[in-house]
């Protein structure tokens, strides 16, 4: 089977290689992000901890080991 050739109504055109003036590309080193040209912002300080009375904390120690024993007994209980 023979290949025909058959001319496209849309050709791409030549462009310039920049809108500069015919310079190449500038090639984008990725400057400022390794070595920032402005030193960061500081944080705004430490994320502050939720405060919970003794006793609760206590409960809840005891809540989880409760469940942690629990779980024991139901995995190797037979």
């Amino acid at each position: 089977m023979a290949y025909e050739f058959t001319e496209n109504e849309f050709e791409l055109e030549p462009e310039a290689a920049s809108f500069r003036g015919g310079f190449p590309p500038r090639k984008n080193t990725g400057i400022g992000v390794l070595d920032p040209p402005v030193p960061p912002k500081r944080p705004p300080g430490p994320i502050p901890a939720a405060r919970m009375p003794l006793a609760l904390r206590i409960v809840t120690g005891l809540l989880l080991a409760g469940l942690a024993v629990v779980l024991f007994f139901l995995l190797f209980g037979r």
